[in-house]
């Protein structure tokens, strides 16, 4: 009975895992577009991934999933009913600073989480820490985050490979390609040159 249920369960996670990829490729390529409803499909996402990450003990990654859901329908609502998306650019020690609190934070989550059977934790808590500042910067439209991406993404397909999540890994490859093409789209649409959060 005993092995029966567990494949019954790992299939139900593989099927979790194929509509969370689903999902977090849709929500990328729509807000690369500057598409609104694109952060529903991130929440949907992000609901899945909260589970899925805190089964394969990466705590971190579990909480900032949740975190996520949040930042979806704040993003959403913040996002509005603009027709034209309103890129902005951030002042380069504005980004310093950003980088220098996303260390410090980092080190601080890794530190709590020696105190846990956390898998991992110093990449978890730099990819959780550095992807709620990402997500932040989409929200608030500057062209920046998808740079933070680039690193996000390089670090998390390491990490996911490593903990046997396949099409997990591939979903950050190819989220990867898409904050580069997003990039490109942003930058074509981008307003204001310099604006300090």
């Amino acid at each position: 009975m005993l092995p029966k249920s567990t494949s019954c369960i790992d299939g139900v996670i593989d099927y979790l895992e194929y509509l969370a990829v689903f999902s977090g490729l849709l929500y990328l390529i729509l807000i690369s577009k500057g598409l609104k409803s694109g952060w529903l499909f991130g929440i949907l996402c992000a609901i899945i991934y909260t589970y899925m990450t805190f089964i394969n003990r990466l705590y971190f990654q579990s909480i900032l999933q949740f975190l996520y859901v949040f930042l979806g329908f704040w993003g959403y609502v913040h996002w509005g009913k603009e027709k034209i998306l309103q890129i902005k650019s951030l002042a380069l020690k504005t980004n310093l600073g950003l980088v220098m609190l996303g260390l410090i934070l980092a080190l601080c989550c890794t530190y709590l989480l020696s105190f846990t059977d956390q898998n991992m934790a110093l990449l978890d808590s730099l990819v959780s820490v550095f992807s709620i500042i990402a997500t932040v910067l989409t929200a608030l439209k500057y062209i920046e985050n998808w740079v933070y991406w680039w690193f996000i993404n390089l670090l998390a397909i390491y990490l996911y490979y490593m903990q046997n999540m396949e099409f997990t890994t591939i979903l950050y490859a190819a989220y990867l390609v898409i904050s580069i093409y997003g990039f490109m789209k942003w930058r074509a649409k981008l307003k204001v040159v310099y604006n300090e959060l």
